[in-house]
């Protein structure tokens, strides 16, 4: 499943962006679609595959996770018409870590 992005409002930057919003819309219900599944713990692993398979989601949009040698750790490499972006998400990966171990300890 791939979802389109609107493009921007302004006409003469529309070639070269997307809308921010659908990008947020679609990690936030990736996130919600896969936390609501689960009744435990959640891996770091299981965190990092799924930013990148719902950025993959993203028409145009390319992610993956980058070596470590060459980037450091928690480098997500997202590439977009010809451009590459290098986010460094290992903050956002430990804070949903920890909002859903807070979730599941909220639960007991």
């Amino acid at each position: 499943m791939e979802r389109e992005l609107r493009g921007s409002k302004h006409p003469s930057s529309r070639e070269d962006s997307c809308d921010p919003g659908e990008i947020s819309k679609i990690l936030f219900h990736s996130l919600l679609s896969f936390l609501s599944k689960k009744e435990g713990p959640v891996s770091k692993t299981e965190i990092k595959s799924l930013l990148v398979e719902s950025l993959n989601l993203v028409s145009g949009f390319r992610a993956e996770w980058a070596e470590i040698r060459k980037f450091g750790k928690g480098k997500l490499l997202v590439a977009y018409r010809n451009k590459v972006l290098v986010l460094d998400a290992e903050e956002t990966v430990n804070t949903i870590l920890r909002l859903w171990d807070d979730t599941l300890e909220s639960r007991k």
